[in-house]
């Protein structure tokens, strides 16, 4: 956090002492500077994303399916680009104005819907050409259910239609789809910015939560508010709720920590996030996944009444208040962490999740080519990840082929590959 940031007014707002507040394993001081806690978040959220698309069971399965709470690496990448868009424009608009803080939200917008066009117009166009199975991003399969939907324009379609399809972001492969929720949200950013610039509290929270309600009174499978496919998975009506209040908190950075800054205060806030974070992870080891060992799942309440729980109030595409409380909490108890303990955790991953966080889009598309070369491998991706169907020995070429997909695209980024071509 900055030691002091200015205020709406132009007025410096006093932060706390850092040093003081941190310890000597602590993040450093860093005023004005870049967050690297922030980059180090969305590199390891983006372990997380590997982890749900590679669709094999490795020993990282049980740190990233659902298992450290009843979250997603898409909950996490959302709410830190909603705190750090946060932070960043209040100091474009505190500098320049709104208008130039708006400017740069909309070309970034136009430049994330770019970058998912020619993707999906590359993948379109190698999938037709037939040069190499595009399988695992032209389709995606419920393995449960046994049934596989077609994720790009049929080649039946006249071509406009195609075209209409992907330019409108109705057809993209399942693994990148969150990149259109984040345009709109982008786009619609300028708006949220200048209300909470002019204090319109009571507007901004009221349209972030009559939305999200609005949500829960469609039907499942009813909550698409565009008609896209990414609806499907991220509900706009329901995630702009992580955004949104993210992108608030992102923006009175300097008056929270300011806040924060009185000891008993700080510790109620920081101790309370710690326990309710550490309660929804015991409850997340109650999962009625089957598709874990029992010998890694608790038996504190049964799997029927965990999944009645689950299927009301923690669902991905329709998350219940408890499961964003759960995102929430675990959030802070994760920043807190890496706040008060930087030098050693830093020392051990900051290596690998500062640059792939850093990256974080370059590492989203690219992510897809390694989806891809794995499954040229025969049959790999056509069973559903159990583990036991791994255990004792696929589990460990699972896992090499994860380590590797993730040294792999740690690799590029040092290297920059084709950073001149794929936006970060």
């Amino acid at each position: 956090m900055d030691q002091a940031s200015p205020g709406i007014s132009g007025r410096s707002v006093p932060g706390p002492d850092l040093t003081s507040l941190y310890g000597r394993h602590g993040y450093p001081p860093t005023p004005g500077g870049r967050d690297l806690r922030f980059d180090f978040l969305r590199g390891f959220a983006m372990l997380s994303v590997v982890a749900a698309h590679l669709e094999m069971f490795s020993w990282f399965n049980f740190l990233f399916w659902e298992r450290l709470g009843i979250i997603s690496a898409a909950e996490l990448f959302v709410v830190a680009s909603g705190l750090v868009l946060g932070l960043v424009n209040r100091r474009v608009i505190d500098k320049a104005g709104l208008e130039e803080a708006a400017v740069r939200l909309l070309r970034r917008s136009f430049v994330l819907w770019r970058a998912l066009v020619v993707t999906v117009a590359l993948i379109v166009l190698i999938a037709r050409l037939g040069l190499i199975d595009m399988t695992a991003v032209t389709t995606f399969t419920d393995r449960w259910a046994a049934q596989t939907y077609s994720l790009i324009p049929s080649a039946d379609l006249p071509w406009r239609r195609q075209v209409a399809l992907v330019l409108t972001m109705r057809a993209s492969p399942h693994q990148i789809q969150i990149l259109s929720l984040y345009i709109i949200l982008l786009a619609l950013a300028p708006l949220l910015l200048w209300m909470l610039g002019r204090r319109l509290f009571g507007a901004y929270f009221a349209l972030t939560w009559v939305l999200y309600f609005l949500g829960s009174l469609r039907t499942e499978g009813d909550t698409r508010l565009f008609g896209m496919q990414f609806e499907y998975a991220f509900p706009i009506l329901y995630w702009q709720v992580y955004f949104t209040h993210a992108l608030a908190v992102g923006y009175f950075r300097a008056e929270i920590a300011g806040w924060l800054a009185d000891a008993a205060r700080r510790r109620l806030v920081v101790g309370a996030a710690v326990v309710l974070a550490l309660a929804f992870f015991l409850f997340a080891q109650t999962t009625a996944n089957s598709t874990f060992p029992a010998w890694s799942r608790l038996n504190l309440i049964t799997p029927e009444r965990f999944q009645g729980l689950y299927d009301v109030y923690f669902q991905k595409g329709r998350p219940g208040l408890p499961r964003l409380l759960n995102v929430a909490v675990f959030f802070m108890a994760f920043y807190a962490l890496l706040t008060y303990f930087w030098q050693p955790i830093h020392k051990a991953l900051g290596w690998l999740l500062i640059p792939l966080g850093e990256a974080s889009l370059y590492v989203f598309l690219m992510h897809l080519v390694f989806i891809v070369l794995i499954d040229q491998i025969p049959g790999y991706f056509d069973v559903i990840p159990d583990w036991h169907e791994v255990w004792p020995g696929r589990i460990w070429i699972n896992t090499a082929l994860y380590l590797g997909t993730i040294l792999g695209l740690w690799a590029l980024v040092r290297n920059k590959v084709l950073f001149e071509v794929v936006p970060r």
